[in-house]
Order: C-alpha cells, then sequence, then structure tokens
C-alpha cells in the first residue's frame, strides 16, 4: 500500500513539516487553471496602476487573489498588443513619477530625511530611463573628428597620372587566327 500523503493532508501539515516537493499552501491550482480569465481581468487594472505609476510587481501584489508575477508578465510579452499598451502605460507612468520628484525635492524635510528623498528621487530617475528611454534615459554619444587633406591626396593622384603615361607603350594589336 502506497503511504505517500494526499494532498489535502499535505495542506493541513505545518509548512516546517511539509516535504519539499509539496505544493506550497498559497498556491491553489484554481488559480493557475483560471490565468487565462484571471490574466485579462487584471490587464486593464495593472495597466490603470502603472499610469499612477506604481510599478506593475507592487499591482500584483495588491491584487486581492494571489498572481505569478513573472508569468503575468510573459503574458503580456507574448501579445504584441498588449505589450505596446504596457509600454504606453509605462511612458504615461513615467511623466507622473516626473512630478513625484519635483514634490520630492520640494518637501520640506529635515537633515535625516534628506538621505532618504536623495534615495527616492535617485529611484525614480532610473525608473524613468527604464521606462521611457527616449525622453529620460541616458543617451551617449560619440563623437569622432577626422580630418582628410584632399589637397595631398589629389597631388598624389596626379602624380601616379603623370607616371603612367610615360610608361605606355603603343602596340600594335595581333590578329587571331
Amino acid at each position: 500500500m502506497d503511504k505517500s500523503l494526499d494532498p489535502i493532508e499535505l495542506a493541513t501539515l505545518p509548512a516546517w513539516m511539509a516535504p519539499a516537493s509539496a505544493p506550497l499552501p498559497f498556491t491553489s491550482t484554481l488559480a493557475t487553471s483560471n490565468e487565462a480569465q484571471l490574466f485579462p481581468a487584471i490587464f486593464d487594472r495593472a495597466l490603470d496602476g502603472i499610469t499612477s505609476g506604481k510599478p506593475l510587481s507592487q499591482v500584483v501584489e495588491d491584487y486581492p487573489v494571489p498572481i505569478d508575477y513573472t508569468r503575468l508578465l510573459a503574458w503580456i510579452h507574448r501579445d504584441e498588443n498588449r505589450r505596446a499598451r504596457y509600454y504606453e502605460a509605462q511612458a504615461v507612468g513615467a511623466e507622473v513619477v516626473a512630478d513625484q520628484m519635483i514634490a520630492i525635492s520640494d518637501a520640506s524635510d529635515s537633515l535625516e530625511d534628506v538621505q532618504r528623498s536623495t534615495l527616492r528621487i535617485n529611484t525614480r530617475k532610473w525608473l524613468l530611463g527604464v521606462w521611457n528611454r527616449k525622453r529620460y534615459g541616458e543617451t551617449r554619444q560619440v563623437e569622432q573628428t577626422v580630418l582628410v587633406d584632399m589637397g595631398e591626396a589629389m597631388a598624389e593622384a596626379m602624380a601616379r597620372v603623370n607616371r603612367s603615361r610615360g610608361e605606355v607603350i603603343d602596340v600594335k594589336p595581333r590578329m587571331v587566327e
């Protein structure tokens, strides 16, 4: 007789007693089986959260049903239309975050709060560069100056032409039989 534990019995065991292969108590098979319905339902809510300046991970964390963040992100990136909407929401959210940075920097903080405000602004600057690289990202421009003296190049070309004129031998063509 097989003495392996039934999944229902595993759920009643304390986490420290459950075998390593046991499903985690908060993982619901219902949630994974309903991802096809759950992801489209949360997508518009996620876009609203992103446009208000929240990262997707925070929107997922605040959702009342447990959602696998990485699976949702993969689902978003699988479809070109969803991906475009996600990036558009990030661009709008970047504008909101930029406004937040102004409010943070203008706040009247105590000396202890200055370092925290600096961290908050630096984090938002990085986020802006990721969410809207064209507008807020760092651009690196490489400048190169190359000078070509065309006068010297033309003089050398004329010298080659003049040398070749003296070497030309007029040959009578042969008749091929």
